[in-house]
């Protein structure tokens, strides 16, 4: 979804060694950063971020990827698209893409095991796209 050139740094802050962003992102040649559970409160070089936020902390990582202006990829539950507040950070940010999966999406825990198949349908939010807001359903 966010077409990502080769050698680009890639961080998915939230993220383990055994996540698949981070493995297909090694394996296509990204500069893999992950594992950064400071990322809110601290700087990093990077040029895409991709992860699946705590979602206890979800509003506050949608702000800190607005405000970074690069372009992110956040896998969140579908009602991250609704509420006043995030509502209000959309609209001084720019919409963002919402990419909508046809399926739930199969997680996988911190230890790389499957998870059991979750209660709820989820969403990839793009911020900061280059291509501009899209919806997409697949």
């Amino acid at each position: 979804l966010l077409d990502i050139p080769i050698n680009k740094k890639v961080i998915c802050p939230f993220d383990t060694e055994k996540s698949n962003f981070v493995i297909e992102g090694l394996q296509n040649n990204y500069q893999m950063l992950y594992g950064m559970k400071d990322w809110l409160t601290v700087d990093y070089e990077y040029d895409y971020l991709i992860t699946n936020p705590p979602f206890s902390i979800k509003d506050d990582v949608i702000e800190r990827c607005l405000i970074s202006k690069k372009p992110s990829a956040l896998v969140l539950p579908i009602d991250a698209l609704g509420g006043k507040g995030r509502h209000g950070l959309y609209k001084k940010y720019n919409y963002p893409t919402i990419y909508i999966p046809t399926r739930r999406i199969n997680y996988i825990s911190i230890d790389g095991q499957h998870t059991k198949a979750n209660h709820f349908h989820s969403v990839i939010l793009i911020l900061n796209d280059p291509l501009g807001s899209r919806l997409i359903w697949e």
